[in-house]
């Protein structure tokens, strides 16, 4: 095999999956020029090299490389793979066309474009590169190529549990390497840190690469908008002016240190009613600040969801903020029963408006709630409360519509923020006088 250099921000990726082994995703997030694909084809070397080693009759030894087009992959990876990393010296054959190598003892590396990771469902999968996934955005989506293809790939075969069974270096893991594109799900993952221990998370900006000139950089930031040089040179994950909730920050509304409910705590809920969702947002109110401490999501109707609060918070003051069209509304019940009426037949007390408060005035009392113009901060949340931070990022107003607030909806990340919404409004109410909305930028 050729010699492989790594510079300080890739070695540091690599040491972390493949010699310390102390992580098992990653998620490097960084500028274009600073060299995700050699680290992402050293990577895949080096799950090749590990497969090697075991039995032949071991099954599923194969590592994928996941790009945004099927040129993109064998046109990247093919030649840096068989001829600079000279990996074309140890495969029995190995064909650009196909996207495929093929090693003794049954190991493989295939190069796959996100426009067919289809067809990965139901195979195994030792190692996996998911490169550029801010472009795994039309078709089956980044999250859902993750959740419900990539990762079973490598959790069903290779679990730690069969991993030992087959005395492997390691378990399955994962690259995710991608220039930010907002606040889209690469986000997400790059915060799964912050919950789950296996994860791990890299920040590189141009300055980082010592394939990139400072001069000439320096020269594109004098022709390109601030978002894209954010985005292309500081890997930031800008968000386009779009954003509902522009004025949440996760480096200053999450916090690990807020304490529980204490006896006698009034516990707080808003609840947005959805069949199936019923995403609930728990608060404790502490003076002027406001606490979120947990959250509910997947109960297929308002009286199970009423069951789960009770059942987590018994013998506790509930009052609930739901969403007010819950007066007349029901979700899955008997006739003459309301979400409302369901939820106080379990002793959780209700509060909202009759009718729903405009769009603007909640959207303007949360903003309000997380940063004044003064800089007070009376919001924070804990990061166990994975859904309401997610969907506080990532709710959009929907395009080309700067005279009316509408919400988008299409990627059905606006449930917990609604449950946030109610109760924040109906508690902290701000009267607008406006039709229109601004929309919040963040440089």
């Amino acid at each position: 095999m050729s010699d492989i250099t790594l510079h300080p921000g890739q070695s540091q990726v690599f040491n972390d999956l493949f010699v310390t082994k102390k992580i098992h995703w990653a998620v490097a997030v960084t500028s274009r020029g600073w060299g995700k694909s050699y680290l992402a084809a050293t990577t895949a070397v080096a799950a090749i090299f590990e497969l090697l080693q075991l039995r032949e009759d071991i099954p599923n030894k194969n590592v994928y490389i996941v790009a945004p087009t099927y040129a993109q992959v064998t046109d990247i990876y093919h030649p840096l793979i068989a001829y600079q990393l000279g990996m074309e010296a140890y495969c029995n054959r190995h064909s650009k066309d196909l996207g495929r190598f093929w090693f003794p003892k049954n190991v493989e590396l295939r190069l796959v474009s996100y426009e067919a990771v289809e067809r990965l469902r139901g195979t195994g999968a030792y190692y996996v590169v998911m490169d550029e996934v801010s472009s795994w955005t039309t078709g089956t989506g980044l999250q859902e190529s993750w959740e419900s293809i990539i990762q079973p790939c490598i959790t069903t075969r290779w679990s730690p549990r069969r991993a030992k069974y087959f005395c492997t270096p390691s378990s399955g893991r994962a690259l995710t390497i991608s220039t930010p594109k907002g606040y889209n799900y690469l986000h997400t993952m790059y915060n799964f840190r912050d919950a789950d221990p296996a994860w791990g998370s890299y920040h590189f900006d141009y300055t980082t690469s010592p394939y990139l000139d400072p001069e000439e950089i320096d020269k594109i930031r004098h022709n390109i908008d601030p978002l894209k040089f954010n985005r292309e040179y500081l890997a930031k994950f800008e968000e386009s002016g779009n954003s509902v909730f522009y004025c949440f920050d996760r480096s200053t509304h999450v916090k690990k240190d807020l304490p529980d409910f204490s006896e006698g705590e009034v516990v707080n809920i808003g609840i947005d009613f959805n069949v199936g969702l019923q995403c609930s947002s728990v608060f404790a109110v502490r003076g002027n600040q406001v606490h979120f401490l947990d959250e509910f999501k997947g109960h297929p109707d308002t009286e199970n969801l009423a069951k789960a609060i009770k059942g987590r918070y018994p013998g506790r003051k509930i009052h609930a903020y739901p969403d007010p069209t819950g007066r007349s509304r029901k979700t899955s019940a008997v006739m003459g029963t309301t979400d409302f009426s369901i939820l106080e037949s379990f002793g959780i007390s209700t509060f909202a408006h009759k009718g729903s408060p405009p769009i603007v005035d909640s959207v303007a009392a949360v903003n309000k709630k997380l940063k004044t113009a003064a800089g007070d901060v009376d919001m924070y949340i804990h990061p166990r409360c994975t859904g309401i931070i997610n969907s506080l990022e990532r709710t959009q107003w929907v395009d080309n519509n700067p005279d009316t607030a509408a919400i988008d909806k299409k990627d059905g990340v606006e449930h917990f923020s609604d449950s946030v919404r109610y109760p924040i409004e109906y508690l902290y109410p701000i009267l607008s006088f406006k039709k229109s909305v601004s929309k919040g930028f963040r440089f």
